[in-house]
């Protein structure tokens, strides 16, 4: 199992208890995902975080973490470093709106049908839940908090990055915040 380390701390966090789970409970309260984690036996540094809306709904928050911050997609994109996204839902989405949207979205980005293990891996989603997307340079590892990941190969992998901080990203808001420009 992947294990996350808070800089900060001492603790080893599991895979289910990431960063963005740092929401506030009170006024005043710390919020927001920590500057930096261990994965993969690297260090990571927050790059940027951002907001996914549809309509006027929030969906999720993401948080991208790099080995080496950039502002440039191009350059995160093409990097070999690993990376870590991770997103918590804000709201209950239905799985035939995740299938409707990736399979748009793997159409539009790479011309390509969605990957089978991926298809099978969508569920209804709960708000509160999160899902991280670990790039190592050979594969990506996309799973929910305490589900086995599904493993993706590269290219396929540096594309569905591209639907976040790419030319043709679902939404201009959340690239500018994952990239650290907002």
């Amino acid at each position: 199992m992947l294990l996350l380390t808070r800089r900060a701390g001492l603790s080893l966090l599991p895979l289910l208890a990431l960063p963005l789970a740092a929401l506030p409970l009170r006024a005043g309260a710390q919020q927001g995902p920590p500057p930096s984690l261990q994965a993969a036996g690297r260090r990571l540094v927050l790059n940027g975080t951002g907001r996914r809306r549809v309509f006027l709904f929030e969906a999720f928050r993401a948080a991208l973490y790099l080995e080496t911050p950039s502002h440039d997609a191009e350059s995160i994109l093409a990097s070999r470093q690993v990376k870590l996204l991770i997103l918590r839902y804000s709201r209950d989405i239905p799985r035939d709106r995740l299938v409707s949207g990736w399979e748009d979205g793997f159409r539009e980005r790479c011309a390509c049908a969605m990957p089978d293990d991926f298809r099978a891996r969508l569920r209804d989603l709960r708000e509160g839940e999160e899902e991280t997307w670990l790039f190592l340079p050979d594969y990506v590892e996309i799973a929910y908090a305490g589900e086995r990941p599904v493993r993706m190969n590269n290219p396929l992998g540096a594309r569905m990055l591209s639907a976040f901080i790419g030319p043709k990203a679902q939404s201009s808001a959340l690239s500018q915040g994952l990239l650290g420009l907002s």
